[in-house]
């Protein structure tokens, strides 16, 4: 863990949104989702994990602008309540210039553009768990799950590289894949948040089994 841990690596520009942020049943899907991962500790906040900064964040494309997509904001998980002033439109990003536009209240997640590269190397993949499970990354390896490297920071340009070649090895999804280089970092993808929640606590299930002793 560093002290790095959080900051925005990316430049940005924070408007008002000029239309709704989230629309209220896909509002109601992800918060449903939010509740369930913040019970089994995978996203939330405590003073005795990662220096008691948040941890996690959940993302959905956008159906009808396909290019945009709607992230938690920036140390939001810690909120026990979540509310549309906690998401954040991505209007544009450019993963040249480190750029995002966004609408919203708050800034967007410090994981903003790697959910940016994401959505950016597969049209299949409409949402984005990102998560820490002490569980499930110490078990990456045991699990055969894909993996960005040891060396690369969260939130970096590395990681936007080395996500995309991640995303060409790895061609099924749903895809869950740990971030070696972020300490208990997961991420779950697929076209539904069932398929990504659903895979998300699959594997902890087998995380979670393999510890078990007969």
């Amino acid at each position: 863990m560093t002290l790095a841990e959080g900051i925005i690596r990316f430049a940005y520009d924070l408007q008002p949104p000029a239309v709704a942020v989230l629309e209220e049943t896909q509002f109601r899907e992800l918060a449903g989702w939010r509740v369930l991962l913040r019970k089994l500790e995978l996203l939330g906040q405590h003073p005795d994990r990662y220096e008691g900064l948040g941890y996690g964040n959940l993302s959905l494309r956008d159906p009808e602008r396909p290019d945009e997509f709607i992230i938690t904001a920036s140390q939001s998980s810690g909120e026990s309540q979540l509310g549309l002033e906690h998401m954040v439109r991505i209007t544009n990003c450019s993963l040249q210039r480190f750029w995002i536009d966004a609408e919203g209240e708050l800034p967007p997640s410090s994981e903003a553009m790697t959910h940016a590269m994401i959505y950016h190397s597969d049209p299949r993949v409409q949402w984005v768990f990102h998560c820490h499970s002490p569980e499930l990354w110490a078990a990456a390896s045991a699990l055969a799950l894909p993996c960005t490297p040891e060396d690369v920071v969260y939130g970096s340009s590395d990681m936007v590289s080395a996500v995309a070649e991640l995303f060409e090895r790895h061609h099924s999804r749903p895809i869950l894949f740990a971030s070696l280089g972020h300490q208990d970092g997961i991420f779950s993808c697929g076209a539904s948040a069932r398929d990504a929640g659903g895979l998300l606590v699959t594997y902890l299930a087998k995380a979670l089994s393999a510890r078990q002793t007969l």
